[in-house]
């Protein structure tokens, strides 16, 4: 023999030339299409995204059996899976713009109601706290919208105002007058407190 091997011994051999799209079959010139092999890898393809899908399903019937177990052995419900964050069921709540305006014109109110000389405006502004507030508890009822203790809060430091404005404007209230400059006498007091301290 001179080296070489027969072809009938080995079988066919396939060369291809990608040129003209024909192959050559054991010495013999033969048109194949590139269709085909095109064919055969997207069939090839197919096969290995179904069995990748396959795998999925079984690591998470596994993982299932996993959490089936602990929770028999440690009490956790098997719904619950501590690894997956959770997701809430709808948009996230909202504040109510109208119970954060009763919050501070709220505290607005009482603040100018303890200066004594505003009192008067301290109660117009008490007002609107108010009605703020009820507009904010009537807008907290739906859903998605946050914010009711805010618009309690508001609706509390309104009357507050209110109730104290009127006491001061009356004069039933002798260390709140109209007639004075609180925050200049509280200011002296606080002086007189801590000057000597400091």
């Amino acid at each position: 023999m001179d080296g070489t091997t027969p072809a009938a011994e080995t079988g066919p051999v396939m060369v291809r030339d990608r040129m003209d799209e024909t192959a050559v079959y054991g010495g013999k010139h033969s048109a194949v299409p590139a269709d085909a092999d095109r064919a055969h890898a997207a069939r090839a393809a197919e096969q290995a995204t179904a069995q990748r899908a396959v795998a999925e399903r079984e690591a998470d019937r596994a993982e299932t059996q996993r959490i089936a177990a602990r929770a028999d052995t440690d009490g956790t419900p098997e719904a619950v899976r501590p690894d997956e964050p959770t997701v809430p069921a709808g948009p996230r709540p909202r504040a109510s713009v109208l119970a954060t305006l009763s919050l501070v014109a709220g505290v607005v109110a009482v603040l100018t109601v303890l200066t004594g000389a505003l009192a008067g405006y301290g109660i117009v502004v008490g007002v609107l706290a108010l009605l703020l507030a009820i507009g904010g508890i009537s807008a907290t009822s739906r859903r998605h919208v946050a914010g009711k203790s805010a618009a309690l809060v508001g609706l509390l430091l309104g009357v507050g105002a209110i109730v104290l404005g009127l006491l001061a404007v009356t004069g039933s209230l002798s260390w709140l007058s109209t007639d004075g400059d609180t925050v200049g006498r509280v200011r002296q007091w606080l002086d007189s407190q801590f000057v000597n301290r400091i």
